[in-house]
C-alpha cells in the first residue's frame, strides 16, 4: 500500500508543480530575458542570431512534465485531423532549408517552429486539466498591467528604468534604432516596457485589455486598472494595433457595460487633449514616410525568388542581404507581413499548409456555441491577430509574439466542438 500512496502523492506534487510553472510562464511572456547563443555575419543583426530565452526554459519544463504524464499516466495528446496541415507545414519548412543561405540558422528557426507547435498542442491538450482560462487570463492581465506602468514611467522619463534582469532595452531618444517620432520639432521616444519594440508592448496591453473586457473578474478598481491600461496603450503610439483595438471595441460595443464605455471615452478624450501634438504627428501618415516605403519595398522583394520551396525558413534577411548588399544595417529586416514572409521562406506550399491550418481552426471554432463573453473575445482577438499579420512580422519572428499567437490558436482548438474539453469547465477556476 505504501508504494501506491507515494506514487499518488508524487503525481499530485508534479501536477501542482506543472500548474505553477505554467502560470509563471504566462506572467513571464513579456520579459525579454535571454542570452545570445550565436550570431552569424559581420556585426550583430537580430534576425541572423540565435537566442535562448527564459521563457524557452519554462516551455521545455512544461513539455517535459507533459510528456512524462503521457508516458506514465497515458494522458491525452489531442491531435485533430486539421493538425496534419501544421505537421505538413513543419515538414515543408524542414525541406526549405536546402535553399537557405545559412542552413544553421534555418535549423535553429525550424527548432523554434517545432517548439511553438508543441506549445500549441500542450495548450490544446491541457486546458481544463492543468490550467484554466480564467486564471491564465487574470495572470496575463496582471503582467500586462505591470508593463503598462513601466510604459508610462518610460514615456515620461524618456529613458529606460534599468531593469536589465527583465530584458529591458537600453533606451534613449538619441540612441540609434530606438523607436522615436517627431512632434512640434521635438523627438519623442515610444515606450518599450521590457519588450523588444513598442509594437510588441502594444500587443501585450492590447490582449490584456480584451481579457479585462469579458472575463468579468471580481476586481476592485476595475475601471481604474482599465483606464491605466488604455492610457499606456495609447502611449505606445502603435497606429495599426490601436486601429485594431478600435475595430474590436466597436464590434463588441453592445456587449460592454456602460462603465467600460464611459472609461474608454474619458481616456480617449483626455489623452487627445493632453497629447494632441503627438497624436496629430502619428495620424499624419505620408506615403514617403520610411515605415510606409520600407514595407512596400520588403513586400515586393518577398514575391520573387524560389516561389515553390522558398529561400529557407528563417532566412529571408540572409537572402535579402545577398541580393541587396550595401544597404544600411538597420534596413535588413523581415517582410512586415507574416503571410508574405512565410511565402518567401517556405514557398507557396508552406503558405498554403499554414493558411489551411488556420482556416480549419476557424471553421471548427465557429461550429460551437458562443455561450459566454470570452468566446467572442478570444475569437475576435484571433481575427485581429490575422489582420495585424498583414502589417508587421512580430507575431511570427519575435518570441513574445510567437508565444501569444500559438497560445491563442491552442485555446481556440481546445474550445472547439471536436475537443474533449468542456468550454465551461475550461474557463472555470
Amino acid at each position: 500500500m505504501a508504494y501506491p500512496i507515494k506514487a499518488f502523492i508524487l503525481r499530485i506534487m508534479l501536477h501542482r508543480l506543472e500548474k505553477l510553472i505554467f502560470y509563471i510562464f504566462i506572467f513571464s511572456i513579456p520579459f525579454q530575458t535571454r542570452i545570445l547563443l550565436r550570431s552569424w555575419g559581420i556585426g550583430f543583426n537580430e534576425w541572423n542570431s540565435a537566442f535562448s530565452y527564459a521563457t524557452d526554459l519554462l516551455i521545455l519544463a512544461l513539455l517535459g512534465l507533459w510528456f512524462f504524464r503521457i508516458l506514465i499516466k497515458k494522458d491525452r495528446f489531442i491531435f485533430s485531423s486539421y493538425d496534419w496541415f501544421l505537421a505538413g507545414f513543419i515538414i515543408i519548412s524542414a525541406v526549405s532549408i536546402k535553399n537557405a543561405p545559412n542552413q544553421a540558422l534555418g535549423f535553429y528557426q525550424l527548432l523554434k517552429l517545432i517548439e511553438f507547435s508543441l506549445l500549441y498542442f500542450y495548450t490544446k491538450s491541457n486546458l481544463g486539466q492543468i490550467f484554466n482560462l480564467t486564471t491564465s487570463c487574470f495572470i496575463f492581465l496582471a503582467s500586462g498591467f505591470f508593463q503598462a506602468v513601466l510604459a508610462i514611467l518610460q514615456y515620461f522619463r524618456q529613458s529606460d528604468l534599468g531593469l536589465r534582469f527583465l530584458g529591458e532595452t537600453v533606451l534613449n531618444p538619441n540612441l540609434f534604432n530606438v523607436a522615436v517620432f517627431f512632434a512640434e520639432g521635438e523627438k519623442i521616444m515610444r515606450p518599450y516596457g521590457t519588450l523588444p519594440h513598442p509594437n510588441i508592448l502594444a500587443l501585450v496591453i492590447f490582449v490584456s485589455i480584451f481579457f479585462l473586457y469579458f472575463l468579468r473578474f471580481e476586481l476592485k478598481f476595475k475601471n481604474i486598472i482599465y483606464g491605466i491600461l488604455l492610457f499606456a496603450f495609447f502611449l505606445t503610439f502603435s497606429r495599426v494595433i490601436i486601429f485594431a483595438w478600435l475595430a474590436g471595441f466597436l464590434l463588441l460595443l453592445r456587449k460592454l457595460d456602460r462603465k467600460t464605455i464611459f472609461t474608454t471615452l474619458t481616456v480617449m478624450i483626455l489623452f487627445s487633449i493632453l497629447f494632441w501634438p503627438q497624436v496629430l504627428a502619428r495620424l499624419n501618415i505620408s506615403p514617403q514616410e520610411e515605415a510606409i516605403t520600407l514595407r512596400g519595398f520588403y513586400n515586393k522583394v518577398a514575391l520573387f525568388e524560389k516561389p515553390f520551396w522558398g529561400v529557407g525558413v528563417g532566412n529571408f534577411v540572409n537572402w535579402f542581404k545577398e541580393i541587396n548588399p550595401g544597404l544600411a544595417p538597420n534596413l535588413y529586416q523581415p517582410v512586415h507581413n507574416i503571410y508574405l514572409l512565410i511565402f518567401s521562406e517556405t514557398g507557396i506550399l508552406g503558405l498554403a499548409a499554414f493558411l489551411l491550418f488556420l482556416i480549419s481552426i476557424i471553421k471548427n471554432y465557429l461550429k460551437g456555441e458562443f455561450s459566454r463573453p470570452f468566446h467572442y473575445s478570444i475569437f475576435i482577438l484571433f481575427l485581429l491577430f490575422l489582420f495585424l499579420g498583414l502589417f508587421d512580422h512580430f507575431l511570427w519572428t519575435i518570441q513574445q509574439g510567437r508565444i501569444i499567437l500559438f497560445l491563442t490558436v491552442g485555446l481556440l482548438a481546445a474550445m472547439s466542438p471536436h475537443s474533449s474539453v468542456d468550454r465551461a469547465q475550461a474557463s472555470g477556476a
